[in-house]
């Protein structure tokens, strides 16, 4: 028996395994064709070449070819030898989707994939199958539904086939007009809150776009959880009048959980209340999943964990036990960065961190940073969970030094601040810094102010965020403003105040395209006269994040060549950028900057790769306000956004 077995097997290790070859294949290389039916033919090519077995192949590349592009296409098999089947092929006539011209809309390029999507891939064609037509204006019908435009229409014209076998079309949309959601109706055996209801009426108005349908949907499930309901159902329907849309939903919540105990595993070095003071509260609240989640995010934000899974299970009495499954990151280690700016020159820095500082969640940080323009020491520690509540406090401590043009400075200084946020978007902060600086300038004394100095400042700002990605926007706006009081001693003493505000705008336009507007401004208002302000507490315009036909810092009023520096400014700029290829973005802008009722104007050209950490840029500014001694334009390389 054993000597059968072994002769089987070696038997087995002799069978000849058959090669395919092609004879007439034109319209796809061999390579892409056993790609796509790989899985179907490797049962023949691992086994001898029978004459069953090249009957399988042709069938199963015919009716692959006769789906993709070649419907009159045959195959026949052959066995040649035992390790050679021989695949006869005649393509017939090839029949492909050719060009898509669009008629009676803006979204070209969406409409034409739409469409498109409804025929077989052929390597980078389309299989033109007359199915596919009514399939593809469907698919076009809902794009435009999605948008808001429900009474839409699309027809299409079919065109003569060309010599590269490509039958061309003609799509013809008719948008119709655009119609707005009327006040929903909510059918619950529990009544809607009246914040959802609140919630409810606001939508009306809004454009019925797939968004705006589904993010009222999500509104009545997050309102519905937020209560302790986890078993919804919830059924939609909709009615069209005069060109509004108005949504039926009848909800059935099931049955109503509350939380009867929260506990945490796995922690090692963390110590236990840091995590479950942050659940504070929950214990017999009612159930509520997205509120744990964002409780989650948070603790993950901190950088002291791994990963954190949440397990609830049901108890009695429509109860709910929680446990938070937590896996420990590794807190501590070293970071160095290498780099380049056109303010700075070269980059050189190295940090120490500890994200879970003697287990308590608290976050330390240590570094120095070396550059063209001098160098940088820092340490911080901030508590993110500050009094348990979600309050950041954050200290910090540095010195720094500064070799600009028109003037060197020596810093060194303390700061505290307490932020927190209120919902996704709004974040305020609370700050107090007290700093000494010294500075040594080639500018006369009575354009420098003083020279040694020290400043308490006490600021308050605020951010109101809506993009997308704060590091690559590419839709959305942001709102940022800050007011500084402060009081700088030394040459008798100088107290200011200080309001900076900004808004910044991203729209995507079409796949490619995208468009970033944004404008900024300020002014300090001194107790004394702007020439006695510190040069160091002025601001200075011109460079990459500012106006781009300048320098770093060097717009304004100046002295012997050397700015000087302002203390009211303003800054717009706009940018159009388009995808060239992968990552790699071109740009065109047009920038306007005000300092001390100086304007200058500059336009450009840039090429940006957008990078995980914010895009890399390389850009030149154009002076179209040049005025005798400026210059004419000025190259700038940075990373991140302009504004």
């Amino acid at each position: 028996m054993r000597l059968l077995t072994v002769l089987f097997l070696l038997q087995g290790c002799f069978v000849q395994a058959a090669n395919l070859t092609y004879e007439g294949l034109f319209s796809f290389t061999r390579r892409d064709l056993e790609e796509s039916i790989a899985g179907r033919l490797d049962y023949i090519r691992k086994r001898e070449a029978t004459v069953y077995r090249a009957d399988d192949a042709a069938y199963l590349i015919e009716a692959y070819l006769r789906s993709h592009g070649l419907p009159d296409a045959t195959v026949t098999g052959v066995v040649v030898s035992p390790k050679e089947i021989r695949l006869t092929i005649d393509e017939g006539l090839a029949q492909f989707v050719g060009p898509l011209t669009v008629i009676g809309s803006l979204k070209v390029e969406e409409i034409q994939n739409q469409f498109r999507a409804s025929f077989p891939e052929s390597g980078k064609k389309r299989a033109f199958q007359p199915a596919g037509v009514e399939s593809g204006l469907a698919r076009v019908r809902d794009l435009m539904h999605a948008d808001g435009y429900w009474e839409a229409s699309v027809t299409s014209v079919q065109g003569q086939r060309n010599a590269q076998n490509e039958t061309p079309f003609t799509l013809k949309v008719t948008l119709g007009s655009l119609f707005t959601l009327a006040p929903p109706s909510l059918k619950s055996p529990v009544p809607p809150s009246a914040a959802l209801q609140d919630k409810l009426q606001r939508v009306t108005g809004k454009h019925a776009t797939a968004e705006n349908i589904n993010s009222v949907r999500n509104t009545i499930f997050e309102s519905y959880r937020r209560r302790g309901y986890r078993e919804i159902s919830v059924a939609m329907s909709r009615e069209f009048t005069n060109n509004r849309l108005r949504l039926f939903f009848t909800l059935i919540p099931g049955k109503k959980f509350t939380v009867r105990s929260l506990t945490s595993e796995g922690m090692v070095k963390t110590q236990k209340n840091r995590v479950t003071n942050r659940f504070t509260g929950t214990i017999g609240q009612n159930y509520d999943e997205n509120f744990l989640n964002e409780k989650i995010k948070k603790l993950l934000a901190s950088g002291a964990f791994e990963s954190i899974r949440l397990e609830s299970l049901q108890g009695p009495n429509n109860t709910i036990d929680v446990t938070l499954h937590l896996k420990e990151a590794k807190a501590r280690g070293y970071s160095f960065a290498l780099g380049y700016g056109s303010i700075e020159g070269y980059v050189l820095g190295a940090r120490y961190y500890d994200r879970n500082l003697g287990g308590r969640l608290w976050n330390l940080s240590a570094g120095l940073e070396l550059t063209g323009l001098g160098w940088l020491g820092e340490a911080s520690l901030s508590n993110p969970f500050f009094l348990n509540r979600e309050l950041n406090l954050a200290n910090r401590a540095f010195l720094i030094s500064r070799d600009f043009d028109h003037y060197r400075k020596l810093q060194s200084g303390i700061g505290t601040e307490l932020s927190w946020k209120k919902g996704k978007h709004y974040l305020a902060a609370l700050g107090l810094e007290i700093s000494h600086t010294s500075v040594s300038s080639p500018l006369p004394d009575d354009l420098i102010g003083p020279d040694d100095y020290l400043v308490n400042r006490l600021t308050f700002r605020q951010l109101y965020d809506r993009r997308n990605d704060p590091a690559l926007p590419s839709d959305g706006w942001f709102a940022r403003l800050e007011n500084a009081l402060g009081f700088a001693t030394g040459d008798g003493g100088i107290g200011f105040f200080e309001t900076r505000a900004q808004v910044s705008y991203y729209q995507t336009l079409g796949e490619k395209n995208g468009l970033s507007l944004g404008l900024r401004g300020g002014v300090i208002l001194p107790s004394a006269q702007d020439e006695d302000l510190p040069i160091d507490l002025r601001r200075f315009l011109g460079g990459a994040n500012t106006i781009r036909s300048f320098p770093e810092l060097e717009m304004g009023p100046t002295f012997e060549g050397r700015a000087l520096g302002g203390t009211s400014w303003w800054i717009a700029n706009a940018e159009f950028s388009r995808a060239l290829a992968g990552p790699v973005k071109g740009l065109i802008f047009l920038d306007a900057a005000n300092l001390d009722s100086e304007t200058d104007l500059a336009a450009g050209l840039g090429v940006r790769i957008e990078l995980p950490v914010g895009p890399l840029r390389l850009e030149y500014g154009r002076s179209l306000s040049r005025d005798p001694g400026e210059p004419s334009g000025a190259f700038h390389f940075a990373i991140g956004t302009t504004f």
